[in-house]
């Protein structure tokens, strides 16, 4: 898959090496709800972060922010940051709500 926007993609490694790539954190979470590689066989699930594109952050400890005026790939509306004040200052420009890896919503985008 072509990564259109890094600021927006991710992925998931498996046990064995093999990398699922996203252009949109939404599909990421869509793929691990859907089951699609068993618990057990994923190794890292990896988030680049919004502000800082050429750095990854662990899915489970990244923040994420749901802003609907905000134009993703796939229409999730989500980025993922890091914890801290260049995410408190995202929020205050931006509005949006926080969410956890586990809060993002079933199906994770809107397309």
């Amino acid at each position: 898959m072509t990564i259109a926007d890094p600021r927006f993609a991710a992925e998931l490694v498996t046990t064995t090496g093999k990398v699922y790539v996203f252009d949109d954190v939404g599909c990421l979470a869509a793929f691990v709800q859907e089951g699609r590689v068993p618990p057990p066989q994923v190794q890292g699930l990896w988030v680049y972060d919004y502000l800082q594109p050429d750095s990854l952050l662990d899915a489970r400890q990244a923040v994420y922010l749901r802003v609907d005026s905000l134009a993703t790939p796939m229409a999730s509306h989500l980025v993922a940051l890091r914890v801290g004040p260049a995410a408190d200052s995202l929020r205050a420009r931006l509005g949006g709500t926080w969410l956890t890896w586990d809060r993002i919503p079933a199906g994770g985008h809107d397309g």
